[in-house]
């Protein structure tokens, strides 16, 4: 696990930007530039490295085939690296190290730009051919590494964050008013979009290609090497039995071959289906016992995870620990912001800094559940989706105008419960096409909302927009699929790609952690969208195959408790240590000072939730974010300064005590 730099430019870098993202890869780092012969072009690769595989220096980067000619730096890990050494071998390649890395560097040149359809794992990299003038670049097919780049034509810059990319100068920056229209919707930005005009993001199963010409200038190709639904075959069926025992076999494997590492590895262990079914695997594929990490907050009483993952612990009798939290969320705000490089409206990236910071102390490696709910249904929202089948089918005076109406009436529960608002979104929308209704349940911001808190003049910017767009074309991808399927394709593409391993990337690279996602493999992913929904979702019981697959060897109390989600007391932060955070940040007269929002639209939306009428926490807390990004990256405040000006706001709360954490082990 790494970070990547590098450029195309028509002369040597001034500086090594990849110190900007030292924190990917703090064991060590290589950088090489290459006059690119018969152009002005000059090719730069810059790597920091997190030794995982082979610590010896046989793994540094950038590394290169035998004569030179081909070059790469690359974030990742390779999961059947093993089995394509084998092959390469066989072809008559050499090997001087025993990285995942160089079965990239043979693959390329085996097999070419198909070497990424052999890959199985998640990686971002950059080949260099000198031979035929070519930048490679490539991202892995569920998106779990990041990759950014800006293009104009005659300089190509790249990067695993933004941040370095902004170092070099080439940009300015500044807000695309597009892509914020979008995060509003969705609470991240989707790909391409950055929040940064000129930045680009790699979409996931995405490869670009960059040819020199001899004028200097730079010809880009666009290809995607990969969908889960590509690979889904008409005839295979499955009985139940059978499709019960292949999920186990592959779940099982999938957690195996991350086990491999020459660091140690610890599992995020929540007590939920996802993390207790890898921790069970682990802890039957590991020599000693595996190190699990939970975390708890002592004094909220709706995410209080400890007994069941104390339960699974026991269990498999993992060396457990226990990491307690108490209000850090002020001190994690910055933090969040500069390792994002963009507004980021889910707070339980708070949550992840807090876990990561703290796992970094134990291990290198974490095996994480992400993946799961998106893979094998696991959503209740996909059960609400059955329902809505059914509810259309009532008449239109009910649905359209009596359930709508009746539903104004629901008051959220703004302390940590979102039964209520689930309701209300049911009877609201559920009437609406499929497609409609699932973007007003998983959207933040709706189209009308946007337009009531929009100033006339950034209303006329993002005119023409269309949020919607980007589900939409998911749904249309996956229109042959049956309903739960069909969820899940778009969740896989949207929210776990831009939300879930967005948040886990960034946060756990933070503190130099690398996070693996055994339910985000790729052939674990093929082989669920083969099964039928009703394998899935059956009823009102979700996630029903994975339940069937573990039982007998999770506990019964796992199997049966309900889905809790790894989300932080976001409500009671909002209401009690961030509220005068909120009340600086998003007083009338910065957000006047803004030009985006009316400040009474954002006052009123603050009143509501605060009197309890609608549960407005993450609305506020994506308006809060923005806010902090625009004094970093904007205003270019240090962030120092603005960590004493966010303390110094929080400290007027009186509930909110000194900032600390502590961990405690539990033998």
């Amino acid at each position: 696990m790494c970070g990547i730099f590098g450029q195309i430019s028509l002369s040597p870098p001034a500086a090594d930007y990849s110190a900007a993202i030292r924190h990917r890869g703090p064991d060590d780092s290589g950088s090489c530039t290459f006059a690119v012969s018969e152009t002005p072009q000059y090719v730069t690769l810059s790597h920091r490295r997190l030794a995982v595989i082979d610590l010896s220096p046989a793994g540094h980067q950038p590394m290169s085939n035998e004569d030179s000619t081909i070059w790469i730096v690359f974030n990742g890990e390779i999961y059947n690296f093993q089995e394509l050494r084998s092959d390469l071998k066989a072809s008559g390649h050499s090997f001087r190290s025993k990285t995942d890395t160089e079965a990239i560097i043979h693959g390329y040149e085996e097999w070419g730009e198909d070497v990424v359809k052999r890959l199985r794992g998640m990686f971002a990299f950059a080949i260099w051919d000198s031979r035929d003038k070519r930048l490679f670049l490539a991202r892995d097919g569920v998106g779990k590494k990041p990759l950014f780049y800006h293009c104009d034509g005659r300089r190509l810059i790249f990067a695993s964050e933004i941040k370095a990319i902004l170092e070099t100068g080439a940009i300015q920056a500044s807000l695309d008013a597009g892509a914020l229209h979008d995060y509003l919707t969705y609470l991240y930005f989707p790909p391409p979009k950055t929040a940064f005009r000129g930045i680009s993001k790699l979409p996931p199963a995405t490869s670009l290609s960059i040819l020199v010409l001899a004028d200097g200038s730079l010809k880009q190709r666009v290809s995607t090497f990969w969908d889960p639904l590509k690979a889904v075959s008409s005839s295979a069926r499955f009985s139940e039995s059978e499709a019960i025992d292949r999920a186990r076999t592959l779940i099982d494997e999938a957690v195996r071959i991350r086990l491999v590492s020459d660091v140690p590895i610890g599992v995020f262990l929540s007590g939920g289906i996802d993390s207790s079914t890898i921790t069970a695997f682990a802890s039957q594929r590991s020599q000693g016992p595996v190190r699990t990490f939970s975390i708890s907050f002592p004094d909220s009483k709706f995410y209080d995870e400890l007994p069941a993952a104390r339960l699974v612990a026991e269990k498999f009798q993992t060396r457990h620990h226990i990491l307690q939290a108490d209000a850090d969320c002020v001190g994690h705000l910055t933090k969040v912001v500069r390792h994002f490089d963009e507004p980021f409206g889910n707070p339980t990236a708070v949550l992840e800094s807090i876990l990561a910071e703290l796992m970094r102390q134990h291990v290198t490696v974490a095996l994480s559940g992400d993946g799961g709910d998106e893979v094998f249904g696991g959503y209740v929202r996909y059960a609400g989706a059955l329902l809505a089948r059914h509810y259309r089918r009532l008449p239109p005076f009910v649905t359209r105008t009596l359930a709508p109406r009746l539903s104004a009436l629901i008051r959220d529960d703004t302390n940590g419960r979102h039964g209520f608002r689930r309701l209300r979104e049911f009877a609201e929308y559920g009437w609406q096409p499929e497609e409609e209704m699932y973007l007003h349940w998983v959207g933040y911001f709706s189209e009308i909302e946007k337009q009531g808190l929009y100033t006339p003049h950034f209303a006329r910017e993002t005119a023409g927009c269309d949020s919607g767009v980007f589900l939409r074309n998911l749904f249309r991808r996956g229109a042959e699929l049956d309903p739960t399927n069909r969820l899940g394709y778009v969740d896989l593409g949207s929210f776990l790609t831009c939300n879930c391993l967005e948040y886990s990337d960034r946060m756990s690279m933070a503190h130099s952690l690398e996070v693996r996602c055994p339910f985000a493999d790729q052939r674990l992913i093929e082989f669920a969208f083969q099964l039928p929904g009703s394998m899935k979702v059956r009823g009102l019981e979700i996630k029903w195959i994975v339940k069937r697959a573990m039982e007998g060897i999770l506990p019964p109390e796992i199997l049966q408790r309900k889905k809790m989600g790894f989300n932080p007391p976001a409500s009671r932060w909002i209401s009690r240590e961030l509220r005068p955070l909120v009340a600086t940040l998003l007083a009338a007269k910065v957000v006047e000072r803004r030009g985006i929002f009316r400040p009474d639209a954002v006052s009123r939306l603050i009143q509501d939730h605060m009197q309890g009428k609608r549960d407005n926490t993450l609305k506020i807390w994506a308006l809060l974010m923005l806010e902090l990004w625009q004094r970093l990256y904007l205003d270019h405040e240090s962030e120092s300064s603005l960590f004493e000006d966010v303390m110094a706001a929080a400290w007027k709360a009186k509930s909110c005590g000194e900032a600390r954490i502590a961990a405690v082990e539990v033998v």
